[in-house]
């Protein structure tokens, strides 16, 4: 009876194992499945100066490209969004 426990047990790890590889091995390939990010050369960028400080800790940051249009969102620091120091032409 001890044989047939053991061997039971033996079989309910094997199929446990090949259920942890099958999962395992189809969450690992679905990162393969999706389309990579767009090259960032792709996006045209136009010259700026915007400085941004952080009302927080006072940390400072200069934006020199933007993309082509409107004025991209301020950055965040500290969980706050960042104040726009220089005057928008």
């Amino acid at each position: 009876m001890d044989v047939v426990w053991f061997g039971l047990k033996v079989l309910a790890a094997l199929v446990a194992a090949v259920v942890i590889y099958v999962l395992g091995a189809r969450s690992i390939g679905n990162f393969s499945k999706s389309d990579p990010p767009p090259d960032p050369s792709e996006v045209p960028l136009e010259d700026v100066d915007y400085r941004y400080r952080c009302i927080v800790c006072g940390a400072q940051l200069v934006l020199f490209a933007a993309p082509e249009g409107d004025m991209p969102d301020a950055p965040r620091h500290c969980r706050e969004s960042m104040v726009l120091v220089t005057p928008v032409e």
